[in-house]
């Protein structure tokens, strides 16, 4: 055996623990990370359902959604309602009730009444929301705003809203009760733990 190959083999072993401690690493902090945020996307906190905001957005799908929106515009949390409204959206506005059938295409494509403002983002995902609501904002000089999404895509929401509209507008994200089974669950912390990954990923290349 020559002495560059006996100089050789403590090298890579050396490497090769190194890479251990390392992918141990990257392990342990994929873990945590995980564990937070499945916390966070079970558990969100729920934002102030009665501070006063300069206007409400409803993130689409709005079956669940916008009840409580236009629930907060009725007691006076703000006189603007904002609707992320999509043509293939099959939601009922109003109450959602079985007895209150009014789709959101009608609700939207009407008019929808005086304060409400309906569009439809270039980009349909959760950062495409946040850039037409930022312009929204700009324009209108909007220094408030309550979102109201889902309690799953809370944490999320929040994340993205945060970073892509800045200190400029003081963000309240609340969220719709619902009735998830444990399927419905299990499905949501996969795709949501996913999907915050994209998120910051886009967020910080483009807000």
């Amino acid at each position: 055996m020559t002495a560059s190959s006996t100089r050789t083999r403590p090298q890579t072993q050396h490497t090769r623990e190194s890479l251990k401690i390392v992918g141990g690493l990257i392990v342990a902090l994929l873990a945590a990370w995980v564990l937070f945020a499945s916390v966070n996307i079970v558990s969100p906190s729920q934002g102030e359902l009665q501070t006063r905001s300069d206007a409400v957005a409803s993130l689409a799908p709005q079956a669940h959604r916008l009840p409580l929106a236009e629930q907060l515009v009725e007691e006076e949390v703000a006189d603007t309602l904002v609707i992320s409204y999509f043509p293939d959206d099959v939601s009922r506005g109003g109450s959602g009730a079985a007895d209150d059938p009014v789709p959101v295409s009608n609700y939207c494509e009407s008019g929808g009444g005086e304060g409400i403002k309906c569009f439809t983002p270039e980009e349909a995902a959760t950062i495409g929301e946040a850039y037409s609501i930022s312009e929204m904002a700009a324009e209108r000089s909007w220094d408030s705003l309550t979102v109201v999404t889902d309690e799953y895509h809370a944490f999320r929401t929040r994340f993205i809203f945060d970073q892509c509209l800045g200190d400029e507008v003081d963000v309240n994200v609340v969220f719709s009760d619902r009735d998830l089974n444990v399927a419905q669950w299990g499905y949501h912390l996969v795709y949501e733990n996913a999907a915050f990954l994209k998120a910051v990923w886009q967020t910080s290349i483009r807000c």
